[in-house]
This record gives C-alpha cells, sequence and structure tokens, in this order.
C-alpha cells in the first residue's frame, strides 16, 4: 500500500503519467487493446490484452519491447509479415499493424516519449486521437 501512494505521489510530478487502466478504444467504441500499467515520459510498463480486431497501421510514443506471455500474432512493417511468437521490438519512427486470431497478452517496456502517437489512413499520416476515441 505504501508503495502504490509513493508511485502515486512520484507521478503527480510529472505530466503525461499514470497507473491503472490505459485501454485503447476506437472511436465506435470498440475495445482494440485493454492495458494496465504505469506510464511516464522516460519509462512506460503495460500489461495488455490485444484483441483480434482490424488494426490500423500506427506508430509509438517511443521504442518498446514486448514480451508475448500468451498468444500470437502477425506484424506487419512496411509491407513485411512476421511471425511473433514471443518476443517484439519495435523502433519509435516504424509503422506497425498488428493481425492476431486470438486475443495476445504482452508485457512490454518502452522507453522515452519521443512523438506522439500517429496513424496511417488512405495513405496519410494523422494524429491518433482523429482515429481513437480515448484511451481509458
Amino acid at each position: 500500500m505504501v508503495v502504490v501512494v509513493m508511485i502515486k505521489s512520484f507521478l503527480k510530478i510529472y505530466k503525461n503519467s499514470g497507473l491503472g487502466a490505459t485501454h485503447v478504444i476506437t472511436r465506435t467504441g470498440n475495445f482494440t487493446i485493454k492495458r494496465w500499467g504505469i506510464w511516464t515520459p522516460f519509462l512506460t510498463i503495460l500489461f495488455s490484452k490485444i484483441f483480434p480486431v482490424e488494426q490500423v497501421p500506427h506508430n509509438h510514443e517511443g521504442s518498446f519491447i514486448s514480451f508475448l506471455l500468451w498468444g500470437t500474432y502477425d506484424e506487419i512493417v512496411n509491407g513485411k509479415k512476421t511471425k511473433k511468437r514471443w518476443l517484439n521490438f519495435l523502433p519509435y519512427k516504424n509503422f506497425h499493424k498488428i493481425v492476431a486470431e486470438k486475443p495476445v497478452y504482452t508485457i512490454m517496456f518502452m522507453g522515452k516519449t519521443r512523438q506522439n502517437t500517429s496513424v496511417i489512413v488512405n495513405n496519410k499520416i494523422i494524429p491518433s486521437q482523429r482515429l481513437i476515441k480515448g484511451y481509458k
């Protein structure tokens, strides 16, 4: 309990930091990813459940390494599809798309925030906020 209070106090110092749920929800109200963890501008650690829904190519705020705990998925980067079974690393500048046939559980460690998240729609890069309802 003391540790949680200390973490929450620490997170109040930094903007864009948090502890708890940060689910990705589409504008139509569907979950793409349910995730829980801690996020700061310097380090993010998230336990995630990735749903088998259609995704759009997107990038991330920072480079990350993700360990697949349960399930597998295909990742498409620059038109090349790769099967991910245990581990995934993605530099922050790359756009990727995940194709899962069943829910996949991961733990992700992301480094320093370097950019805002974007998506590719109709061959145009747009801010993810235009496509995603929110993170809740």
